[in-house]
């Protein structure tokens, strides 16, 4: 079997994810972004989101070499809403809204349609697997309450603090930061870093954090409204005592599409 490490395989895009791992670790759990509320009241509801979609007209200006292409029935999205909140917002006064809260004051019945709803909501799901219905369901209550969707594809602020806690919890200071395309890996020390200064560290592409001796690994990928955290079944107890993270452990089968099987 390869190293995952070496091979540069960090995040399972197909297949169970625990085979993907075993070599590895012995248990993944899938952990959400969460939503949040700030002290105030979001009077513009486009800004609870980070992305929107564009009339033809909004992609014209925004893109220029669409003004070269036909019109079709395209849908463009732009993650430029300078409105949504700044990380030091969020990490001064946000407040964590877990997708269970989410899921039992909307009309939606579980993680997997909001997770459907989250994924129609960005264009990333193909126009046979798209929930429109449920992406209203989800924007009529969020609207409602101010509430502030999760960025896909990202570690947020709310979830980089709670890794941040993870790696103090379990004694690991020592920890490496990975991009996306692996062209880039940084060592950083908790010691010597606050907590907003270790998510500030973290870019939007950085999608691989882990200790320096590999014993517990938080990966995401690009269009995903949740991370996977892998470690040994001793390290994963102790975090889910510790309530950090809100998610669910993987099963024998549970792949990166499992909205459809859970």
């Amino acid at each position: 079997m390869g190293n995952i490490f070496d091979d540069e395989k960090l995040y399972p895009n197909e297949g169970a994810i625990k085979k993907h791992f075993k070599d590895h670790y012995d248990t993944v759990f899938i952990a959400l972004l969460p939503f949040f509320q700030l002290d105030r009241e979001e009077t513009d509801k486009a800004n609870l989101k980070k992305a929107k979609l564009l009339s033809h007209e909004e992609a014209l200006k925004e893109i220029d070499f669409l003004k070269n292409l036909p019109e079709a029935n395209r849908e463009i999205y732009s993650y430029d809403n300078e409105r949504y909140p700044a990380d030091k917002d969020i990490f001064r006064e946000g407040k964590a809204i877990p997708w269970k809260n989410i899921v039992n004051d909307s009309t939606l019945t579980g993680y997997a349609e909001l997770n459907t709803a989250l994924r129609t909501s960005i264009g990333a799901l193909n126009r046979n697997f798209t929930r429109p219905d449920l992406m209203e369901k989800l924007n009529n209550f969020t609207d409602r309450e101010s509430i502030y969707h999760p960025t896909e594809g990202a570690f947020g602020m709310l979830s980089k603090m709670a890794i941040y806690k993870a790696f103090k919890l379990l004694g690991k200071n020592q920890i490496m930061i990975t991009d996306e395309f692996y062209e880039n890996t940084s060592t950083v020390n908790l010691d010597q870093l606050t907590e907003y200064e270790f998510c500030d560290e973290i870019g939007g592409k950085d999608y691989y954090l882990y200790s320096a001796d590999k014993e517990t690994l938080f990966t995401i990928e690009w269009d995903s409204f949740f991370f996977l955290i892998a470690t040994d079944q001793n390290k994963m107890d102790q975090l889910i005592a510790s309530n950090l993270f809100e998610g669910f452990l993987c099963n024998d089968d549970t792949d990166h599409y499992w909205e459809y099987s859970t």
